[in-house]
């Protein structure tokens, strides 16, 4: 454990750079539905006593930490929500605190670690309640779930759970989506967008032989996973007692290697993302409108519109290999081990997830993370997002392993070895590979 805990702290100070941004493998979703309703049937007593002692008059003082984006206006939506809770419950007081998102996770294990921070806090779920819960830093909430009568949906619910208990609740989500631009579309003779890897394939072919840029899309891993979790590989999985790395085998070489195809074969990704570490950066290419596709979640939207008014794109579903799938964003909500207010914090956290509070993603454009969401708010907004909605029932977490930020690095850095050309694609699949077992035998003892 002091190995682990070693380690998840180095990189909880560079999670904030990792976006957070995952259907579902179906071995590893077998597994975690399986485990779920095992543990709905053993926490059945302590399921009940849980919700006896909610029913119990609330009272106290809790704060709650969120990304930055929720606090930054007037009157926050964050803010009424809690002011509509403590209404409902006399005698409480829910204080709303915001920082940026790469701020967020080390100011909260840094205070948590010395036995103070906030009762609740918002976390990216790509990794952090992993981490924060092999730290000993947040609490197991299989007992509150088991009771909650919110029905969370089985994708941003599982990137919570850690040594197969549930760490987190989903707050909301978002998942990757293709834009592309009708112009060039029409211009290379397609009709309709591409729905298979064959398709998107040919169209990025024909962009490229008639003068046009690809694909662009930030260099992380939130793209790249999409094509692993679309061939049926789970990089590491996680569905036994220690993670297995399965980036090399035959569905992880083909996945790469598509992937990685696209410049190897087309040069079709624009020069300047090799530089696009940032998704202000990423979204350059696509807006100035030479560029076929851009891979990217929800937010990317008001962006493209804003940065060109007048491009004329489209947003449909990611093309599926062999099976549908795309990459889990978004964040979750998780409660300090710290707390003197279990119970109060708790009953926040689902309060806060739930429809009555569903306002408060709805009037960003956020999707919450349940399964019986009214969407005609978020669609009246843009019905574009039909397509991430549509998706989310495929929707699958990166590797639950601790320190998933480095995951993504080293998945990223192998791609770069092929985009710089400094390594054939097997070559460098071979090399992460190796980085990967590493990993794991430093983590996992």
């Amino acid at each position: 454990m002091k190995k682990t805990l070693a380690v998840t702290l180095a990189a909880v100070l560079l999670a904030g750079t990792v976006a957070g941004c995952g259907g579902t493998q179906n071995s590893a979703s077998n597994q975690t539905q399986a485990g779920t309703e095992a543990a709905k049937t053993e926490a059945g007593t302590a399921g009940t006593e849980t919700a006896k002692a909610e029913e119990k008059e609330l009272s106290g003082e809790i704060t709650v930490l969120l990304n930055n984006s929720f606090t930054n206006s007037d009157s926050p939506a964050v803010v009424r929500a809690a002011e509509d809770f403590m209404k409902l419950h006399p005698g409480t007081k829910v204080v709303i605190e915001g920082l940026p998102g790469n701020e967020l996770v080390s100011k909260f294990s840094t205070s948590a670690l010395a036995g103070a921070g906030p009762d609740v806090v918002a976390l990216d779920n790509a990794g952090w309640p992993i981490d924060m819960a092999a730290m000993g830093l947040i609490l197991p909430l299989d007992d509150r779930i088991s009771a909650s009568k919110n029905d969370y949906l089985q994708g941003p619910l599982d990137s919570g759970v850690y040594q197969g208990s549930y760490y987190s609740v989903p707050w909301y989500f978002n998942n990757t989506g293709l834009y592309y631009n009708k112009t060039i579309l029409a211009d290379i003779g397609v009709e309709n967008p591409p729905v298979t890897w064959e398709e998107f394939e040919e169209c990025i072919k024909k962009a490229t032989e008639k003068g046009y840029e690809g694909l662009a899309t930030r260099l992380d891993g939130y793209a790249m996973f999409n094509f692993f979790f679309q061939n049926g590989n789970p990089v590491i999985d996680t569905t036994g007692e220690k993670p297995v790395v399965t980036v090399n085998n035959e569905s992880g070489k083909e996945a790469f290697n598509y992937y990685a195809g696209f410049h190897t074969k087309y040069k079709a990704f624009p020069e300047s993302m090799k530089e696009a570490t940032s998704w202000d950066k990423a979204y350059t290419p696509f807006v100035q409108g030479n560029c076929l596709f851009f891979i990217c979640g929800d937010w990317a939207y008001k962006n493209i519109v804003k940065g060109n008014p007048e491009l004329e794109f489209g947003l449909v579903p990611m093309p599926s290999g062999k099976e549908q799938a795309v990459c889990l964003g978004g964040y979750n909500l998780a409660i300090n081990a710290n707390t003197k207010s279990e119970d109060l914090s708790w009953a926040f956290v689902e309060y806060l997830t739930g429809k009555d509070s569903d306002f408060v993603l709805t009037e960003q454009g956020r999707i919450p993370g349940r399964t019986d969401v009214d969407y005609a708010p978020i669609l009246e907004i843009n019905p574009d997002y039909q397509v991430f909605i549509d998706e989310s029932s495929y929707t699958v977490p990166r590797p639950r392993v601790v320190n998933a930020a480095s995951v993504d690095e080293k998945m990223v850095d192998a791609f770069k070895k092929v985009f710089f050309d400094m390594m054939t694609p097997d070559q460098a699949l071979a090399e992460l590979e190796e980085e990967l077992n590493a990993f794991v035998a430093e983590n996992y003892n």
